[in-house]
């Protein structure tokens, strides 16, 4: 019997330094060895624990080994996907930086190539920009052109618009406030804080309340923001553009009290002006072809193009709006136009009456208008009143003749407009 037991107890050791090595396949030995009965019942609980013990290691180590194994894979597709993000985000950065090139300035004239020009000598400096110029001219676009053709651009462009936000939200949201400032005020960072490293934009400058000029000239010369309640400075590495479409020179808006003169200083080191539309005519048909081409990709519409006559008479339109007014008018046109053909008539009462103020020759739009109307209901009497065949005649879709029959106020029926008729 001792010699079956040693035999027994020699097979543990073995197994026992098996198992330190990682090896758990034998434990079927010892339920051989045990299930004879020939051993006693303690020493037989004991084999048979051990190799209960051996089946659940192993099992525990097949588990950490899957698991391990599914880290692994875990791991790889993270990194991939880190990879493929850090590509999609230089592709991003590489296509904004492109998008907002002094090249994607649209125009030919004189003075659009001498703002070109200024934007690439001063965008990879420190200095502070005023950019002036009327509403809708593209302020916000100059902005980041600066800011995107600068070694600043894998940093924040932070805009803010002075004139949107009431005196008390402004400073909030400029500054920031200090968590606990007031009960149930949480803390934010300003806009100022979030531009660190990059540039602030603010638009409108001119509007903003005299108190907030005073801190905006505190953060530029000192180069730290304090927060609304806060008690401790934080460093900030701005560059700051402003825009306005007033006159801030210091004997005008400055002189009267509405605008800061050493903040006016501190701003227009550059100054850089967008001229109006009415002072580059010349750049009108580039502008009005470019936003007929995106916004008829955006709206599922190809093909459009616009009527030549059409094209002259917008390009001697003054645009008090400027390129979003130009903008919004195509994007109309395209919206309401029954053809492929955009023409005159498809634009804005307010185009249309610019020219009957101007008395244009002929009268023009009369007579536009005066030969549609005649050209339709002579088509419409032609086919006996068949809306299908008529709008085939004319190049229209039913729906289009429709809108022309509505806007012109015709019946279908007769042979003039409802009502006085055309002069």
């Amino acid at each position: 019997m001792k010699r079956e037991v040693d035999k027994l107890l020699n097979q543990l050791i073995v197994l026992t330094e098996d198992m330190a090595k990682g090896h758990y396949g034998r434990y079927a030995e010892l339920f051989e060895l045990t299930k004879t009965g020939s051993y006693p019942e303690s020493i037989s609980r004991l084999a048979e624990s051990f190799g209960m013990m051996m089946v659940k290691v192993e099992a525990r180590e097949f588990h950490l080994e899957q698991m391990i194994e599914d880290l692994k894979k875990a791991h790889a597709e993270l990194s991939s996907a880190k990879q493929r993000l850090d590509s999609e985000n230089r592709t991003l950065k590489r296509t904004i930086r492109e998008s907002f090139s002094p090249d994607q300035i649209i125009g030919k004239s004189p003075r659009i190539q001498e703002l070109r020009s200024m934007i690439r000598r001063i965008a990879d400096t420190a200095v502070n920009v005023l950019i002036t110029g009327e509403t809708g001219t593209g302020k916000e676009l100059i902005a980041k052109s600066l800011h995107f053709s600068s070694s600043r651009s894998h940093k924040p462009f932070v805009a803010l618009n002075c004139s949107a936000l009431p005196e008390s939200i402004l400073e909030a949201e400029l500054f920031g406030i200090e968590k606990g400032v007031a009960t149930g005020v949480d803390g934010r960072t300003g806009r100022i804080e979030q531009a660190s490293g990059g540039t602030l934009f603010l638009d409108e400058i001119g509007d903003m309340p005299l108190n907030a000029q005073a801190k905006v000239l505190r953060v530029i010369e000192e180069r730290t923001v304090d927060k609304l309640g806060g008690r401790v400075s934080v460093p900030v590495d701005i560059r700051v553009i402003a825009a306005t479409n007033k006159n801030l020179r210091v004997r005008d808006e400055a002189a009267a009290g509405h605008f800061r003169e050493d903040l006016y200083y501190r701003l227009n080191v550059v100054q850089l002006h967008v001229p109006p539309l009415r002072e580059r005519a010349d750049d009108i048909p580039l502008l009005l072809n470019l936003f007929l081409k995106t916004v008829s990709l955006r709206q599922e519409m190809s093909n459009r193009r616009f009527d030549p006559e059409a094209l002259d008479r917008l390009t001697t339109y003054p645009w008090p709006g400027n390129v979003r007014e130009l903008k919004n008018e195509v994007e109309r046109a395209v919206a309401l136009s029954v053809t492929d053909t955009i023409g005159f008539q498809d634009f804005s009462e307010e185009v249309h009456a610019y020219f009957i103020s101007q008395k244009a020759p002929g009268p023009f739009l009369s007579i536009l208008k005066g030969r549609e109307i005649e050209l339709i209901l002579q088509i419409l009497r032609d086919t006996g009143g068949n809306k299908s065949e008529t709008a085939r005649r004319l190049g229209l879709s039913r729906e289009g003749l429709r809108k022309k029959i509505l806007k012109y106020g015709l019946d279908p029926k007769e042979t003039a407009p409802i009502g006085a008729g055309v002069k």
